[in-house]
């Protein structure tokens, strides 16, 4: 159905999540607006219409859905050409099976001795840029330290390290085209080709060798399934933590108390990690509705499209009291930061300990910090938010 086609739905509230430009000022600011000023779940005419949650109820309802809002389509507008990626655009019971394949790679203790290379990699970051007194944290450091992990973990050379952030920044940019965006895929896809058959013909004590002699259901993932598992594991694994913590950063650069604390008692850094989490929380999930819904109110389609931006669970009064306020003295932080439901990420223990080890070197090494305005601190919107940019200073 074309744009123009598309019947309008009630209540409506026009929002482009992609290009709105309070949103791409600051993204979490818009969205509380949003929340603020919207109905729960709303309809918006823009990218051929859609419908967007509005509440945390109506996002943790999505999400633990399944089987009325589809991951088969994740993108909205939907993208027939957008590659397949398992386990996360597969619904049950397809996707269980997978899922199971992939956790123990992905637990706690199968991913605990990675703290020392992660520890490794900050110290090497940081000590390329403490001397100067201020970096693009961005470029310098939030955007590498997730690659580089990332990549020996999986097995990527090395030395194709620029490249690779190159093609996940290029693909994760809102403004892309689809054309745009399908080209990059390909060009990802044949990075991952490349890599599972030279792991094929010469198995190594790395996570993609292991991955192909795994099992799915008493047989062995084929050649398509290797590639789509690839995929999703390049885009998430060399994007979500760089915008945690560039987001978390942004705070803190204007929260001093909270600096001192973890400055003079680094055992808060967890709870720290939890809470910006909470409160910074930069998916918007689309899904797909399969079948005739009501949702806070509002009359859903089968063959309609919604967005769920996971910031609204962590923001909800209910599950956090004065969820605007930044404080690690919560006794509990309930978020959606890595999902919920059957989709929730895989890699949340990874990405806690990358946040973790990084912020207490920091704090060890730098300290206090501040934000400086060079005009570019602009963020990207769609369905991963991210900062384009953050200058910091500090004392060198």
């Amino acid at each position: 159905m074309t744009e123009s086609q598309t019947p309008a739905r009630s209540p409506v509230h026009e929002f482009d999540y992609i290009a709105d430009p309070g949103l791409l000022a600051d993204a979490h600011a818009r969205y509380w607006d949003l929340k603020e000023a919207a109905p729960p779940v709303f309809w918006t005419s823009a990218h051929g219409g859609h419908w967007v949650c509005n509440s945390g109820a109506a996002v943790t309802r999505v999400l633990r859905h399944p089987e009325i809002f589809s991951s088969r389509i994740l993108s909205i507008p939907p993208n027939p050409n957008q590659p397949k990626m398992i386990p996360e655009m597969l619904d049950p019971p397809e996707h269980r099976p997978y899922r199971q394949m992939l956790r123990p790679f992905f637990e706690s203790k199968a991913i605990a001795p990675l703290e020392g290379r992660v520890t490794e990699w900050t110290e090497e970051l940081l000590g390329a840029v403490i001397a100067a007194g201020e970096c693009d944290f961005v470029a310098s450091v939030a955007s590498r330290l997730p690659v580089a992990v990332f990549m020996e973990l999986f097995g990527f050379p090395m030395d194709r390290f620029d490249e690779f952030r190159g093609l996940v920044v290029s693909f994760f940019n809102a403004r892309a085209s689809a054309d745009e965006r399908n080209r990059l895929a390909q060009t990802i896809l044949g990075h991952l080709a490349e890599l599972f058959q030279a792991r094929m013909a010469e198995p190594r004590d790395d996570m993609v060798s292991k991955i192909i002699a795994s099992e799915i259901d008493g047989r062995k993932p084929d050649f398509d399934e290797l590639m789509s598992i690839g995929f999703l594991m390049f885009l998430a694994g060399l994007d979500t933590v760089t915008n945690a913590m560039s987001f978390g950063m942004r705070h803190l650069a204007h929260d001093a108390a909270l600096r001192q604390r973890a400055i003079d008692d680094p055992a808060v850094i967890p709870d720290m990690v939890e809470e910006l989490l909470r409160r910074y929380a930069f998916v918007a999930a689309p899904r797909y509705i399969v079948q005739d819904t009501e949702l806070e109110g509002a009359q859903l389609k089968a063959g309609d499209c919604i967005l769920a931006p996971l910031p609204l669970v962590g923001w909800d009064e209910g599950l956090n009291p004065d969820p605007a306020t930044v404080s690690v003295e919560r006794q509990f932080y309930r978020h959606a930061a890595f999902g919920s439901g059957i989709h929730t990420c895989l890699g949340l223990h990874l990405a806690r300990m990358e946040l973790i080890v990084f912020y207490r070197i920091w704090f060890a090494r730098i300290g206090h910090f501040r934000q400086i305005e060079k005009g570019d601190e602009s963020c990207r919107g769609g369905s991963v938010m991210a900062l384009e940019h953050l200058h910091l200073a500090w004392n060198a």
